[in-house]
């Protein structure tokens, strides 16, 4: 029923990369005692790694139905795009043997060859419509404002690595450099925001449309100044 089954792990990442292994293996949804079964782990130290697992986007759990009553019992499958989870099985290794510049470029370049196409649009605002649409397909729940001068991107699959590896970040900001460039309009990364919100980052874009025609800057001291006016 199930693929191929990881041996036993010890260390922390390396037992919740074997849980995640496995459950992506599977041919079907999976329960917590074959985990735990198949990569040699109590079912309570399972249960939080699939916790982790799930908050950041890589795996998914619905009620088991046949559950009978007592304690709730869930079956888990993975979520992530294959071109996802072969960066994040060769990541950490990776971040091991060079720079992380290097590590970003080069993470970023072998990742947009194998997501989703992106070639050369007309327009400014199909720039951003297409670098957002890729960035879904990369895995996000990316999103665009109004203006089109920032995505906000959530559930990204690399959240629970991303403080003991803030490289990740990079590599997402290079990913949208590539992209962008390959819209072949003039609209850039400005800024990457990580987490200005739990599980929420915002990339921030300069195009050449955007410019308003005058800024209103608040009062410097009292509440009752007239705000002043100054062009951009």
């Amino acid at each position: 029923m199930h693929g191929p089954r990881p041996g036993p792990t010890s260390a922390g990442g390396d037992s919740r990369a074997a849980v995640l292994e496995f459950i992506e293996a599977a041919d079907d949804v999976v329960r917590v005692e074959e985990i735990a079964g198949a990569v040699g782990l109590h079912a309570n130290t399972v249960r939080g790694h699939l916790d982790a697992l799930i908050a950041s986007g890589r795996i998914t759990r619905v009620p088991d139905q046949r559950a009978t009553r007592g304690r709730p019992h869930f079956l888990y499958s993975a979520t992530a795009s294959a071109s996802v989870r072969e960066l994040a099985r060769s990541l950490d290794a990776e971040l091991e043997r060079a720079s992380a510049s290097d590590v970003a470029r080069l993470a970023a370049a072998t990742w947009a060859e194998v997501g989703p196409d992106v070639g050369p649009v007309g327009t400014l605002e199909a720039a951003v419509d297409s670098t957002t649409h890729a960035l879904t397909g990369f895995g996000f729940d990316a999103e665009r404002n109004p203006v089109g001068d920032q995505i906000t991107l959530r559930d990204c699959p690399y959240a629970e690595l991303v403080h003991e590896h803030p490289v990740i970040c990079d590599i997402h900001a290079a990913l949208l450099i590539e992209v962008l460039s390959r819209t072949g309009q003039p609209v850039t990364l400005r800024a990457l925001d990580v987490f200005p919100r739990p599980g929420l980052c915002v990339a921030h874009l300069h195009r050449p449309d955007t410019d308003p025609e005058w800024v209103v800057e608040p009062p410097a001291t009292s509440p009752h100044t007239t705000p002043s006016r100054r062009k951009k």
